[in-house]
C-alpha cells in the first residue's frame, strides 16, 4: 500500500494540477466538446482490459488524462445538450470532501455532519417553495425524487398497499401532461399499477398542462369507478422548458383531494428570482416537489430535493425501522435513513453547502436571471436571422428552433416539416461528429427540433452566435 506523504501525496498534487488544467481549458476554443470517436476505437485507445496484478498509483495519472480527454466537457460554454452545465470550484471542493469521508446517509451516527448540512438544506428549500413545516430527503436524480412522491401519494389513498399490496376495487389513476418527464410514467409501472393507471392531459400550444382537459380526465376517472389519487404538474418540461400552472391544477384537484406533486426538477431553481419565481405560483398548494441543484444551480450531479410539505409522509411510506441501524436514540430523528428508498446513500448535501456558501441566496438568484436573459437574447437573434423558427415562445432556458435552409423554403405544409426535421437531425448528427458543439434534438409538434439548453454562466453571445453560424453553413448540404 502506498504510504501518506510519498505516492498519495504526490499523486493527488499532480491529479489536482490536471483538473485545474481541464477547468481552465473550458474557457478557450482549443478543445472541443466531444471527440466522436465509435466504440470499439475508443475501447482501443482507453485499454479497459482489467489486470490480474494491480499497478503503481502513479501510473494511474495517464488513465486519469486519457478519462479527461475522450470525456464529453459538459463545463464547456459550447455545450448545450443537456439540462445542465458548467462547473462550480466549490461544488467540486465538497465533492472531494464527500469521497475523503465516504459515508453514507442513514444514520446521524454514520454521518453527524453531512445529516446536519442536509437538514438545514431542506428546510431552507422546503421554506422556499413555501412548506413551512416540511420534510425531505436527497435522492440520485429527479427520477427517483418523483418516484418517492409517487408512493407518498400512493401511501395516502391506498394506505393498505405497503403491507398488503393493491386491491381489485383499488382502481388507482394518476395524471400527468402529455409533455412531463417519462420517469413519472415509470413510476406507475415500478409502483405495480401499469401504465394503463396513467392518464396523460392535453397541453395548450406552449405545452403547459390545460386545467379544463385536468377537470375532464378526472371526472371521466371517476365514472368509470377508477380512484385518482396524483396528479403531476411539471415545472420546466425537458424539452420546450413549460411550466405548467399549478394554481390553476391546484383548483382542480383540491375539491377531490388529491394529491398534487410539482416535477420542478428543472424549474425549482427560480424560486430564488424575484424576477421569475411567478412561474412556480401555486406551488405551497402541492403536497410534494422534486428539485434538482444539478440543473440551473449548477452543483455536479448528482443532486436532487424531494421536498413534502406534511412531515411524516417519507417515513410513514417507506419506513422499514431496520433495528441493526435504527435504535431510537434520542438524536433519532436525525437518522434520515427511513425517509429515503436507499439504505446506502451517497452524500449529496456537501457539495450544495459548499455551492451555497460561494454563491449564496443572491448570488443563486443573479445566476437564475442571466440564464433567462441568455435565453431572451438568443430567442432574439433567432428572429433576426432569415430561416430560423421559434417552435415554441420560450417560457424559461430553453428555447426551441429549426432552420429552414434557402432549398428548403419553397416547400409548404406536411412535405416542409418533414424535410426541415430531416435537415435537423443531419445537421445535429454533423455537428456531433465535429465535436465543436453539442446540441440535443426532439420531435417537438410533429417534427425534429433543436433543443437549446442555456445553463451555463460561461457561454457567451460569442458562442451561441457561433452555434447558429455553423447550423447555417451545414445546412446548405444537408
Amino acid at each position: 500500500m502506498p504510504q501518506l506523504g510519498t505516492e498519495i501525496d504526490a499523486t493527488l498534487q499532480r491529479a489536482a494540477q490536471l483538473a485545474g488544467e481541464y477547468l481552465a481549458a473550458h474557457h478557450g476554443h482549443e478543445v472541443p466538446v466531444a471527440r466522436a470517436v465509435p466504440p470499439a476505437e475508443l475501447t482501443k485507445r482507453l485499454g479497459l482490459a482489467l489486470p490480474q496484478q494491480g499497478r503503481p498509483l502513479s501510473e494511474l495519472i495517464t488513465d486519469m488524462q486519457q478519462v479527461l480527454e475522450y470525456s464529453v466537457r459538459t463545463g464547456h460554454p459550447r455545450f448545450f445538450n443537456q439540462l445542465f452545465g458548467g462547473f462550480d470550484p466549490a461544488a467540486i471542493l465538497g465533492e472531494w470532501i464527500t469521497a475523503l469521508v465516504n459515508t453514507s446517509m442513514y444514520t446521524y451516527e454514520a454521518a453527524p455532519v453531512a445529516t446536519l448540512m442536509e437538514v438545514e438544506l431542506i428546510r431552507r428549500m422546503n421554506r422556499m417553495v413555501g412548506f413551512e413545516r416540511g420534510e425531505g430527503v436527497f435522492a440520485p436524480g429527479g427520477s427517483n425524487s418523483n418516484l418517492m412522491a409517487a408512493l407518498a401519494a400512493r401511501h395516502r389513498a391506498f394506505p393498505h398497499a405497503k403491507q398488503s399490496g393493491h386491491r381489485a376495487d383499488d382502481k388507482p389513476v394518476f395524471f400527468l401532461s402529455e409533455e412531463a418527464h417519462y420517469s413519472v410514467l415509470r413510476a406507475g409501472a415500478i409502483m405495480g399499477m401499469g401504465l394503463d393507471a396513467a392518464v396523460e392531459v392535453a397541453c395548450d400550444p406552449q405545452g403547459r398542462m390545460r386545467p379544463d382537459a385536468l377537470a375532464a380526465a378526472i371526472d371521466r376517472a371517476l365514472a368509470d369507478g377508477r380512484t385518482p389519487f396524483m396528479v403531476v404538474a411539471t415545472a420546466g418540461s425537458t424539452v420546450a422548458g413549460a411550466f405548467d400552472p399549478i394554481d390553476a391544477i391546484a383548483e382542480v384537484t383540491e375539491p377531490h383531494d388529491i394529491w398534487l406533486h410539482v416535477d420542478a426538477s428543472l424549474g425549482g431553481s427560480v424560486m430564488f428570482s424575484e424576477r421569475h419565481r411567478q412561474l412556480m405560483r401555486g406551488v405551497p398548494r402541492a403536497h410534494s416537489v422534486t428539485w434538482n441543484p444539478h440543473k440551473m444551480m449548477g452543483v455536479p450531479l448528482s443532486c436532487s430535493a424531494t421536498l413534502m410539505r406534511e412531515p411524516g409522509s417519507l417515513r410513514a411510506t417507506n419506513a422499514m425501522d431496520a433495528d441493526y441501524l435504527f435504535h431510537g436514540k434520542s438524536d433519532a430523528c436525525y437518522d434520515l435513513g427511513d425517509l429515503s428508498l436507499q439504505c446506502g446513500r451517497r452524500v449529496d448535501a456537501i457539495k450544495l453547502w459548499f455551492s451555497w456558501q460561494a454563491h449564496g441566496h443572491d448570488g443563486f438568484a443573479q445566476r437564475v436571471d442571466h440564464f433567462f436573459e441568455m435565453s431572451a437574447a438568443f430567442r432574439a437573434e433567432l428572429e433576426a436571422r432569415d430561416g430560423f423558427e421559434l417552435v415554441r415562445e420560450p417560457q424559461s432556458t430553453n428555447v426551441c428552433f429549426r432552420y429552414v435552409p434557402p432549398q428548403l423554403r419553397a416547400l409548404a405544409g406536411e412535405a416542409r416539416l418533414e424535410a426541415v426535421g430531416a435537415c435537423t437531425t443531419r445537421v445535429r448528427d454533423l455537428l456531433t461528429q465535429q465535436g465543436n458543439f453539442l446540441i440535443n434534438y426532439a420531435t417537438l409538434d410533429g417534427a425534429p427540433a433543436y433543443r437549446m439548453a442555456l445553463l451555463n454562466a460561461e457561454t457567451s453571445e460569442s458562442d451561441t452566435h457561433a452555434l447558429l453560424d455553423e447550423i447555417e453553413a451545414l445546412s446548405a448540404d444537408a
